[in-house]
């Protein structure tokens, strides 16, 4: 590879690493502060947090990927072009087009990282991301107890409130417990507390040194009951049947299925490297900043034509999911589109369309 191609996959590699670096780490922030409010309120047990953090992230990594790649070469040339340095490199005999074969050399392996993630890792992480979820809705209400926070059972007719809870989880202070049965409402409070599970795995808070207050309705009647140790069981709803949405299935039960709708999720895993690859390319053209002519914009029209190029495979995804399009239209015609579009505008930028159009009317 020669100087002027290592210089410009240095500078690409340099600039995509800052830019994937920060569009994680606000993905990741974006996401921590959603968990954590969800984990505030008790719908989500402090302890998963990182996990589903981890999957979220693994799950968007294709598309940040793809989206650092274009801003990437946008940036880096869009420099070059305030900084003067293409007007060295043409002077020396470089045309835009000879941009092509560094920015493919830069794009293209960064592309099959994104086939190995689209096809094998985030499908992976979609899939244990809805497990996780699924069983935080089927989960104990134990496991989302926080300090200061009224909790309410899965069924709505408990309401769990702790004061304070150790560092290992299982000793509690200031209990507070509501509870509807039919035709009983009975509030039970202790001043302290523990976790339990039995051998069969069952969960239970158990209280102690308390008090149980019980109404009931019907002879509008109080009983009050004092106790050294008072447990409440902590039922599990029974799991749903697992549900797979095809972002979650594997590559090789969606070739095996051979459904427009398999098929519909495919041309989304497959068109993301291919995505990455022309939106590299199609950064080449659209980098051009005039000097003279104020700032560019070049960076704004990059990112309009990524949430184009992800629409475009969108609606290509949806057409042959509802049998609308044949896999093969919908697998190369986004593609084919937008790769018109960077011919022209490369055409465009070297001036090959004068001459084709100056020989058009010579002739």
């Amino acid at each position: 590879m020669s100087i002027f191609s290592r210089n410009i996959v240095k500078e690409y590699s340099i600039t995509w690493g800052v830019i994937f670096v920060a569009l994680l780490l606000i993905v990741f922030v974006t996401q921590l502060v959603r968990y954590l409010g969800y984990a505030a309120n008790g719908s989500v047990p402090f302890g998963s947090v990182l996990m589903l953090l981890s999957l979220g992230s693994i799950k968007n990594l294709p598309i940040l990927f793809s989206l650092s790649i274009i801003l990437s070469v946008t940036l880096s040339l869009s420099r070059w072009y305030r900084d003067s340095e293409m007007v060295i490199w043409v002077s020396s005999g470089k045309s835009i087009s000879s941009w092509v074969q560094p920015t493919l050399v830069f794009a293209i392996p960064i592309a099959i990282l994104i086939a190995a993630l689209s096809l094998y890792i985030a499908p992976w992480a979609d899939q244990r991301l809805e497990a996780e979820k699924q069983a935080l809705d089927v989960n104990d209400n134990i496991s989302t107890l926080s300090p200061g926070v009224f909790l309410e059972s899965k069924n709505g007719s408990t309401v769990f409130f702790v004061d304070s809870l150790d560092s290992t989880g299982q000793l509690l202070g200031g209990i507070f417990i509501f509870d509807r049965n039919g035709n009983e409402d009975s509030v039970t409070s202790a001043s302290r507390g523990r976790l339990e599970e039995s051998q069969e795995g069952i969960s239970y808070l158990v209280a102690q040194d308390g008090y149980r207050y019980t109404e009931f309705a019907k002879s509008q009647e109080f009983d009050v009951t004092q106790f050294s140790t008072y447990g409440v069981r902590m039922d599990k709803a029974l799991p749903p049947k697992p549900h797979v949405h095809l972002s979650g299935r594997s590559t090789m039960s969606l070739i095996e299925e051979a459904s427009p709708q398999s098929y519909s999720e495919m041309i989304w895993r497959l068109g993301l490297p291919f995505s990455a690859i022309l939106l590299a390319l199609i950064s080449i053209p659209i980098s051009f900043v005039n000097n003279r002519g104020g700032r560019s914009y070049s960076v704004a029209v990059g990112v309009l034509l990524f949430l184009f190029y992800k629409n475009a495979l969108g609606i290509a995804q949806a057409q042959v999911y509802q049998s609308n399009w044949s896999v093969w239209v919908g697998l190369v015609l986004p593609h084919l589109f937008v790769l018109t579009i960077f011919i022209l505008l490369l055409a465009i930028r070297t001036g090959a369309w004068k001459t084709f159009f100056v020989a058009r009317r010579a002739a």
